[in-house]
Protein backbone atom coordinates (compact mmCIF):
# COMPACT_ATOMS: atom_id res chain seq x y z
CA UNK A 1 0.00 0.00 0.00
CA UNK A 2 1.53 3.06 -0.88
CA UNK A 3 0.23 6.99 -0.77
CA UNK A 4 -0.76 7.08 -4.43
CA UNK A 5 -3.18 3.79 -3.90
CA UNK A 6 -4.61 5.96 -0.69
CA UNK A 7 -5.16 8.91 -3.22
CA UNK A 8 -6.58 6.84 -5.67
CA UNK A 9 -9.38 5.68 -3.17
CA UNK A 10 -9.99 8.66 -1.48
CA UNK A 11 -11.39 10.44 -5.00
CA UNK A 12 -13.67 6.99 -5.71
CA UNK A 13 -14.98 7.11 -2.58
CA UNK A 14 -15.56 11.08 -2.33
CA UNK A 15 -16.96 11.31 -6.13
CA UNK A 16 -18.62 8.22 -5.73
CA UNK A 17 -18.10 7.22 -9.44
CA UNK A 18 -14.47 5.70 -10.50
CA UNK A 19 -15.42 7.64 -13.88
CA UNK A 20 -15.60 10.76 -12.24
CA UNK A 21 -12.44 9.90 -9.41
CA UNK A 22 -10.60 9.03 -13.20
CA UNK A 23 -11.32 12.25 -14.46
CA UNK A 24 -10.25 14.29 -10.77
CA UNK A 25 -6.86 11.85 -11.25
CA UNK A 26 -6.07 12.38 -14.90
CA UNK A 27 -6.52 8.87 -15.25
CA UNK A 28 -7.91 6.19 -17.27
CA UNK A 29 -10.78 4.76 -15.27
CA UNK A 30 -9.91 0.65 -15.71
CA UNK A 31 -6.43 1.17 -14.19
CA UNK A 32 -7.76 3.26 -11.31
CA UNK A 33 -10.53 0.24 -10.95
CA UNK A 34 -7.48 -2.17 -10.82
CA UNK A 35 -5.51 -0.37 -8.06
CA UNK A 36 -8.57 -0.06 -6.20
CA UNK A 37 -8.84 -3.79 -6.40
CA UNK A 38 -5.65 -4.17 -5.26
CA UNK A 39 -5.58 -1.83 -2.37
CA UNK A 40 -9.02 -3.87 -1.57
CA UNK A 41 -6.38 -7.56 -1.37
CA UNK A 42 -4.20 -5.45 0.64
CA UNK A 43 -6.51 -4.96 3.70
CA UNK A 44 -8.35 -7.98 2.82
CA UNK A 45 -12.00 -6.75 3.12
CA UNK A 46 -14.22 -5.10 0.52
CA UNK A 47 -14.11 -1.37 1.02
CA UNK A 48 -16.69 -0.88 -1.86
CA UNK A 49 -19.97 -1.56 -3.19
CA UNK A 50 -20.31 -1.44 -6.65
CA UNK A 51 -22.96 -1.97 -8.96
CA UNK A 52 -23.61 -1.12 -12.83
CA UNK A 53 -25.68 2.14 -11.00
CA UNK A 54 -23.65 3.11 -8.01
CA UNK A 55 -20.05 3.28 -6.52
CA UNK A 56 -20.74 2.98 -2.00
CA UNK A 57 -19.08 2.70 0.36
CA UNK A 58 -18.96 0.09 2.96
CA UNK A 59 -19.00 -0.24 6.73
CA UNK A 60 -15.35 -0.71 6.26
CA UNK A 61 -14.63 1.67 3.90
CA UNK A 62 -16.29 4.11 5.43
CA UNK A 63 -13.71 3.69 8.31
CA UNK A 64 -11.11 3.04 6.02
CA UNK A 65 -11.26 6.22 4.30
CA UNK A 66 -11.18 8.31 7.87
CA UNK A 67 -8.26 6.96 8.19
CA UNK A 68 -6.84 7.28 4.81
CA UNK A 69 -7.62 10.92 4.58
CA UNK A 70 -5.67 11.01 7.91
CA UNK A 71 -2.68 9.64 6.85
CA UNK A 72 -2.71 11.60 3.54
CA UNK A 73 -3.24 14.86 5.49
CA UNK A 74 0.22 14.10 7.82
CA UNK A 75 1.69 12.88 5.00
CA UNK A 76 1.24 16.19 3.54
CA UNK A 77 2.00 17.71 6.54
CA UNK A 78 5.43 15.82 6.83
CA UNK A 79 6.61 16.99 3.34
CA UNK A 80 6.11 20.78 4.06
CA UNK A 81 7.46 20.29 7.52
CA UNK A 82 11.05 18.58 5.70
CA UNK A 83 10.39 21.49 3.16
CA UNK A 84 10.38 24.29 5.79
CA UNK A 85 13.64 22.92 7.62
CA UNK A 86 15.61 22.90 4.38
CA UNK A 87 14.32 26.56 4.52
CA UNK A 88 15.42 27.53 7.33
CA UNK A 89 11.85 27.84 9.00
CA UNK A 90 12.09 25.53 11.14
CA UNK A 91 15.08 23.76 13.62
CA UNK A 92 16.78 25.74 16.38
CA UNK A 93 19.72 28.76 15.72
CA UNK A 94 22.67 29.33 17.93
CA UNK A 95 23.77 33.19 18.29
CA UNK A 96 26.51 34.74 20.32
CA UNK A 97 26.78 38.56 20.28
CA UNK A 98 29.19 41.03 21.90
CA UNK A 99 26.90 42.46 24.74
CA UNK A 100 26.74 46.13 23.52
CA UNK A 101 25.34 45.02 19.81
CA UNK A 102 22.38 43.79 22.69
CA UNK A 103 21.63 47.50 22.71
CA UNK A 104 20.61 48.24 19.28
CA UNK A 105 21.55 46.07 16.14
CA UNK A 106 20.44 42.40 17.82
CA UNK A 107 17.14 43.48 18.79
CA UNK A 108 16.50 44.93 15.14
CA UNK A 109 17.90 41.80 13.83
CA UNK A 110 15.45 39.59 16.01
CA UNK A 111 12.83 41.41 15.48
CA UNK A 112 12.94 40.90 11.66
CA UNK A 113 14.09 37.55 11.46
CA UNK A 114 11.14 36.31 13.76
CA UNK A 115 8.86 38.14 11.47
CA UNK A 116 9.93 35.68 8.23
CA UNK A 117 11.13 32.56 10.70
CA UNK A 118 9.27 32.32 13.65
CA UNK A 119 8.83 29.06 14.49
CA UNK A 120 13.36 29.30 15.01
CA UNK A 121 14.09 28.26 18.15
CA UNK A 122 16.57 31.00 18.99
CA UNK A 123 19.41 30.60 22.23
CA UNK A 124 21.31 33.59 22.50
CA UNK A 125 24.83 33.82 24.52
CA UNK A 126 26.45 37.62 25.00
CA UNK A 127 29.98 37.11 25.19
CA UNK A 128 33.18 38.58 24.49
CA UNK A 129 34.87 38.07 20.40
CA UNK A 130 37.20 35.90 21.74
CA UNK A 131 34.94 33.55 23.78
CA UNK A 132 32.65 33.87 21.14
CA UNK A 133 35.23 32.45 18.83
CA UNK A 134 36.32 29.31 20.38
CA UNK A 135 32.13 28.77 21.00
CA UNK A 136 32.34 28.97 17.06
CA UNK A 137 35.03 26.78 16.34
CA UNK A 138 33.94 24.17 18.97
CA UNK A 139 30.54 23.82 17.16
CA UNK A 140 28.69 24.99 20.81
CA UNK A 141 27.25 28.48 18.69
CA UNK A 142 26.16 28.49 14.95
CA UNK A 143 26.87 32.34 13.81
CA UNK A 144 28.51 35.39 16.00
CA UNK A 145 28.29 39.38 16.22
CA UNK A 146 31.65 40.21 16.30
CA UNK A 147 34.12 43.25 15.90
CA UNK A 148 36.26 42.36 12.81
CA UNK A 149 38.78 42.45 12.56
CA UNK A 150 39.29 39.07 14.25
CA UNK A 151 42.56 36.83 14.70
CA UNK A 152 43.21 33.43 13.22
CA UNK A 153 40.10 33.84 11.58
CA UNK A 154 41.20 31.44 8.49
CA UNK A 155 38.16 28.74 9.50
CA UNK A 156 35.57 31.39 9.48
CA UNK A 157 33.95 33.55 6.82
CA UNK A 158 33.24 36.88 8.34
CA UNK A 159 30.73 39.19 6.80
CA UNK A 160 30.36 42.79 7.40
CA UNK A 161 26.81 44.08 9.13
CA UNK A 162 26.80 47.76 10.17
CA UNK A 163 29.24 50.81 11.29
CA UNK A 164 28.91 52.08 15.18
CA UNK A 165 30.01 55.56 16.29
CA UNK A 166 32.28 55.27 19.46
CA UNK A 167 31.54 58.20 21.98
CA UNK A 168 33.64 59.21 25.04
CA UNK A 169 32.12 58.32 28.36
CA UNK A 170 33.82 60.49 31.10
CA UNK A 171 33.18 61.13 34.67
CA UNK A 172 30.43 63.74 35.60
CA UNK A 173 32.95 66.01 37.57
CA UNK A 174 35.41 65.72 34.51
CA UNK A 175 35.67 69.52 32.82
CA UNK A 176 34.97 68.04 29.26
CA UNK A 177 31.56 67.24 30.91
CA UNK A 178 30.38 70.63 29.94
CA UNK A 179 31.43 69.87 26.45
CA UNK A 180 29.08 67.92 23.47
CA UNK A 181 31.88 67.05 21.35
CA UNK A 182 35.64 66.72 22.03
CA UNK A 183 38.59 66.37 19.30
CA UNK A 184 40.58 62.25 19.87
CA UNK A 185 43.68 64.37 20.01
CA UNK A 186 42.66 66.73 23.02
CA UNK A 187 42.52 63.27 25.29
CA UNK A 188 46.52 62.37 24.84
CA UNK A 189 47.17 63.14 28.09
CA UNK A 190 43.78 61.08 30.14
CA UNK A 191 43.85 58.03 31.36
CA UNK A 192 41.74 55.90 29.74
CA UNK A 193 39.83 52.64 31.24
CA UNK A 194 39.60 49.87 28.19
CA UNK A 195 39.19 46.84 27.23
CA UNK A 196 41.40 43.58 27.11
CA UNK A 197 42.84 43.50 23.98
CA UNK A 198 43.22 39.70 24.01
CA UNK A 199 39.36 39.62 24.94
CA UNK A 200 38.01 42.26 21.86
CA UNK A 201 41.39 42.43 19.62
CA UNK A 202 39.35 44.06 17.13
CA UNK A 203 37.72 46.54 19.27
CA UNK A 204 41.14 47.50 20.58
CA UNK A 205 42.61 47.62 17.52
CA UNK A 206 40.24 50.15 16.33
CA UNK A 207 40.86 52.44 19.31
CA UNK A 208 44.12 52.18 19.22
CA UNK A 209 44.72 52.98 15.57
CA UNK A 210 42.14 56.36 15.93
CA UNK A 211 44.54 57.05 18.68
CA UNK A 212 47.73 56.53 16.86
CA UNK A 213 46.37 58.79 13.82
CA UNK A 214 46.04 61.55 16.35
CA UNK A 215 49.74 60.89 17.74
CA UNK A 216 49.28 59.64 21.25
CA UNK A 217 49.25 56.18 22.04
CA UNK A 218 46.26 56.06 25.39
CA UNK A 219 47.10 55.77 28.65
CA UNK A 220 45.27 52.14 30.12
CA UNK A 221 44.92 52.26 33.65
CA UNK A 222 42.27 50.33 33.94
CA UNK A 223 41.09 46.74 31.91
CA UNK A 224 37.93 45.07 32.58
CA UNK A 225 36.00 42.71 29.94
CA UNK A 226 32.57 44.14 30.69
CA UNK A 227 31.00 47.74 29.39
CA UNK A 228 29.14 47.99 31.78
CA UNK A 229 32.08 47.04 34.64
CA UNK A 230 34.19 50.06 32.42
CA UNK A 231 30.98 52.64 33.09
CA UNK A 232 31.51 51.92 36.52
CA UNK A 233 35.18 52.92 36.38
CA UNK A 234 34.70 55.89 34.08
CA UNK A 235 31.55 57.02 37.22
CA UNK A 236 34.30 56.25 39.88
CA UNK A 237 36.47 58.76 38.51
CA UNK A 238 38.91 56.21 37.06
CA UNK A 239 39.51 57.64 34.00
CA UNK A 240 37.95 58.10 30.50
CA UNK A 241 36.64 55.55 27.85
CA UNK A 242 35.76 55.07 24.12
CA UNK A 243 32.45 52.90 24.17
CA UNK A 244 29.80 52.14 21.70
CA UNK A 245 27.18 54.80 21.32
CA UNK A 246 24.72 52.22 22.34
CA UNK A 247 26.32 51.98 25.70
CA UNK A 248 24.75 55.23 26.46
CA UNK A 249 21.63 53.57 26.45
CA UNK A 250 22.89 51.87 30.20
CA UNK A 251 21.74 54.60 32.28
CA UNK A 252 25.10 54.89 34.75
CA UNK A 253 25.61 56.61 37.64
CA UNK A 254 28.02 59.83 37.40
CA UNK A 255 28.65 59.48 33.62
CA UNK A 256 28.64 61.63 30.68
CA UNK A 257 28.51 60.93 27.18
CA UNK A 258 29.95 63.21 24.52
CA UNK A 259 30.74 63.01 20.86
CA UNK A 260 33.97 62.10 19.75
CA UNK A 261 36.15 63.45 16.53
CA UNK A 262 39.38 62.69 14.79
CA UNK A 263 39.88 65.22 11.65
CA UNK A 264 35.91 66.63 12.57
CA UNK A 265 34.85 62.28 11.22
CA UNK A 266 33.48 60.10 13.91
CA UNK A 267 35.13 57.13 15.12
CA UNK A 268 33.61 54.45 14.28
CA UNK A 269 34.03 50.60 14.22
CA UNK A 270 32.64 47.35 12.40
CA UNK A 271 30.15 44.81 13.66
CA UNK A 272 30.61 41.61 11.71
CA UNK A 273 28.48 38.49 11.02
CA UNK A 274 31.41 35.40 11.75
CA UNK A 275 30.00 31.63 11.43
CA UNK A 276 31.42 28.50 9.53
CA UNK A 277 31.21 28.19 6.16
CA UNK A 278 30.41 24.38 6.56
CA UNK A 279 27.60 24.78 8.77
CA UNK A 280 25.21 23.23 6.94
CA UNK A 281 22.32 24.64 9.43
CA UNK A 282 19.78 26.20 7.42
CA UNK A 283 18.41 28.26 9.70
CA UNK A 284 21.86 29.76 9.67
CA UNK A 285 21.81 31.00 6.01
CA UNK A 286 18.26 32.32 6.77
CA UNK A 287 20.03 34.75 9.43
CA UNK A 288 22.72 35.80 7.28
CA UNK A 289 20.36 36.93 4.58
CA UNK A 290 18.12 38.16 6.80
CA UNK A 291 21.02 40.01 7.77
CA UNK A 292 22.57 41.26 5.06
CA UNK A 293 18.81 42.76 3.79
CA UNK A 294 19.10 45.05 7.50
CA UNK A 295 22.39 46.16 6.47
Amino acid sequence: MDLRQLRQFVAVAEERSFRRAAERLHVSQPPLSVAVQRLEATVGVALLDRTRHHVRLTVAGEAFLREARRTLMHAQLSIEIAQRAAAGKLGTLRLSFVPSAALDIVPRLLRTFREDYPDVKLVLTGDTTSQQMASLLSGATDIGIVVPPLHDARDFRVEKLCDQELLLAVPHTHPLARQKRVQLSALAAEPFVGFPFKEGPGFESVLMAACQDCGFVPNFVQVASQMQTILAMVGAGMGIALVPQAMQAVRTEHVVYLQVRRRQAPVVYSLGLAFKPSNANPALQAFVSCANRQS
